[in-house]
């Protein structure tokens, strides 16, 4: 009953907040959605870094089991995450790390990152958050890529209602190295949009449309969130 009349709130308060989102503050608008389904994008300048922080929103028709096989199964990341060439499962301790590997874009060389990954719900809206971080001293650097040194993101998703779910993806990131200024500049602006409107071309396959709970792969804080296939 508690999950029914959640969702019956989020249903109701959902137009509100496409008309003025809260979490749109202080940022500032880069591609807006004409219809749902749609993906809306933003860019926020950053204290103290010449790099933007980038966000992306799209509602898609799909469960929350889906969006987060699709955003938890590393060997296909290399499909929809933009420019990202492959990735690897290094560990499963407290946290479980991931070597993702990216294709430069001239004439920038390959970058890669290790990222500490962890899932966490909020009680109240019951938004799953999928927070990578950098995670330092795992691995050593790989030749032919610069060690990115800074990145933050997240997944978050939420169930809106009536089959719906909003997938929120932000993401900080310092690529390292020399980068031209209008390098950064397009990749905080395709970015979101290509990772997210490739995400729900994932969520069209038998894999991930058809995904239960027992398809996620093992991730901390995964056990304690509260799912419906």
């Amino acid at each position: 009953m508690r999950k029914i009349l959640r969702a019956i709130c989020v249903a109701l308060l959902a137009p509100l907040v496409l008309l003025n989102p809260a979490w749109a503050a202080n940022w500032k608008t880069n591609q807006q959605g004409e219809a749902r389904g749609d993906v809306t994008t933003y860019v926020r300048d950053v204290s103290n870094s010449p790099v933007n922080a980038f966000k992306g929103i799209v509602e898609v028709k799909a469960s929350v089991t889906s969006v987060l096989a699709v955003i938890t199964a590393e060997d296909t990341f290399h499909e929809w995450i933009f420019q990202v060439k492959g990735a690897e499962r290094l560990s499963e301790k407290e946290r479980v790390e991931i070597h993702m590997r990216f294709n430069g874009i001239w004439p920038v060389s390959d970058r890669d990152v290790v990222l500490a990954n962890s899932l966490s719900q909020n009680n109240e809206s019951g938004s799953i958050t999928l927070h990578s971080v950098n995670a330092e001293g795992v691995l050593e650097k790989q030749e032919g890529y610069v060690r990115i040194p800074a990145l933050d993101n997240q997944f978050v998703i939420t169930d809106i209602g009536d089959g719906w779910v909003r997938v929120q993806f932000e993401t900080f990131i310092d690529l390292g190295g020399s980068v031209p200024v209008w390098l950064t500049n397009m990749v905080s602006t395709k970015a979101p949009l290509v990772t997210l409107q490739s995400l729900k071309v994932q969520l069209e396959k038998p894999r991930f449309a058809n995904a239960t709970r027992k398809d996620l792969p093992p991730l901390p804080g995964m056990d304690t969130l509260s799912l419906e296939d």
